[in-house]
């Protein structure tokens, strides 16, 4: 009988939805906001939930679960050490992740690094108009040109624009923690480093102007301008 399946370790890139409220309703209406502002990007995104209030309802996960089904998001599991929304995540058939803060920041860190070093980076000479995708697997990428509102420029590495930024960017996305975003004038509609992003609203105005770094601090992005 030939082999029908096989069972490998593998490390996967899963974007972690932090829960600051207890409050459904709430919860429920600020996600709708971000969907809003970016469909495409949450249409069918694999999510482990992390909630970092107490006192949720014995329905809270069940509820946020048929709500991020309703938006086309796929619910992976949660990551806690609550033992109620454990058992709630157990009830709902989803996974349970233990609460390790460092856990993607180690091995997809050297592999990333070796193969950017190992490739050199993609240059891409020109703008990347609306509804086009740039990737740079395994390696850095460097944009000369605009990413126009609707394009998306990812790599596994770091991201370098020089041109205006209207679009996505995405550094790190196979899990590289300390991946950074180099930009000019960073009006971006969403950046995200490692699954961590931030939201064009969420972007303070003096960091949509002149040179700014983008890194990852634990679970945040850092907005720094260069000189």
């Amino acid at each position: 009988m030939s082999k029908a399946v096989a069972l490998k370790g593998s490390v996967l890139s899963l974007s972690v939805l932090k829960v600051y409220s207890d409050d459904i309703a709430l919860v429920k209406s600020q996600l709708e906001q971000s969907i809003t502002q970016a469909p495409d990007f949450f249409n069918g995104l694999p999510v482990v939930i992390e909630p970092e209030a107490d006192g949720f309802e014995p329905t809270f996960l069940a509820l946020l679960v048929d709500f991020l089904h309703q938006h086309q998001m796929v619910p992976i599991g949660v990551r806690t050490s609550q033992a109620a929304i454990r058992e709630q995540a157990q009830y709902a058939g989803l996974a349970v992740f233990e609460p390790v803060a460092n856990a993607a920041d180690e091995a997809p860190k050297s592999s990333s690094a070796n193969s950017s070093a190992d490739q050199g980076a993609l240059v891409v000479e020109g703008a990347i108009r609306s509804g086009r995708q740039v990737y740079a697997q395994g390696r850095d990428l460097i944009v000369k040109g605009t990413v126009n509102p609707g394009a998306e420029v990812v790599a596994d590495g770091h991201v370098h624009i020089y041109g205006s930024v209207k679009g996505k960017v995405f550094a790190g996305s196979a899990g590289y923690t300390q991946a950074r975003i180099y930009a000019h004038n960073l009006d971006a509609e969403m950046v995200c480093i490692a699954g961590m992003y931030q939201m064009s609203e969420d972007i303070k105005p003096e960091y949509k102007q002149g040179w700014i770094e983008v890194s990852l601090h634990g679970d945040r992005l850092v907005f720094n301008k260069l000189a």
